[in-house]
């Protein structure tokens, strides 16, 4: 008889120890604000898809000081990043340029080859719809704009980059687009629904 009591004591004590570590662990979690919650809302605020055009080759002028211009042709793509209302998108301009293109920037400007970068990117870029681009292939038209090099410029009069239609939802949404805007239609919704589809939401 008296072995069992303090043995009943000892059994509560650890019961009630394991309890109010369980309802500090419960709280501390309630409170964290980079919780379960948060990394929920991260997970929702990733961008569904990344869309980047094929490349595309595409033609600069190239000129330094006084010296007359030359062609330098490299290979363009676009990553897409919103959708506008008034009928343009806004994204990445990437300009690939070949080894052989390369080395003639070198030679006109006389720095080093490695100091001549491969590509050269340009954020927030404009592009709108070919008048009449249509579905097999979306033509995207950027208008003139500069790049820099080695501390000299290429020169695009324009740059096209196309989308090409598959059955993936980007090129799904742009085919609608644009046989909208050709028809002379509402397109709210086909704008509204891409943005969902390749923008972070805020």
């Amino acid at each position: 008889m008296h072995w069992r009591i303090p043995n009943a004591i000892f059994v509560l004590a650890l019961l009630l120890t394991a309890g109010a570590a369980a309802f500090a662990q419960s709280t501390a979690q309630s409170s964290d604000p980079k919780g379960a919650d948060t990394q929920e809302a991260d997970t929702r605020q990733a961008p569904l898809v990344v869309y980047t055009t094929p490349p595309k080759t595409s033609v600069a002028k190239f000129k330094l000081g006084k010296s007359e211009a030359c062609e330098v042709r490299g290979k363009a793509t676009f990553t897409l990043a919103a959708a506008k209302y008034d009928d343009t998108v806004v994204g990445t301009l990437i300009f690939t340029i070949p080894e052989e293109e390369r080395k003639k920037i070198a030679e006109s400007t006389g720095e080093p080859l490695t100091s001549i970068p491969a590509s050269v990117t340009q954020k927030d870029v404009a592009a709108g719809f070919r008048k009449g681009t249509s579905c097999p292939m979306v033509s995207l038209e950027i208008g003139v704009m500069e790049l820099d090099v080695a501390g000299a410029k290429l020169s695009f009069d324009r740059v096209v980059v196309n989308i090409i239609e598959t059955t993936e939802e980007v090129p799904q949404h742009f085919c609608v687009w644009a046989r909208q805007i050709n028809a002379n239609r509402q397109r709210r919704g086909v704008i509204a629904s891409l943005n969902r589809l390749i923008t972070v939401e805020p």
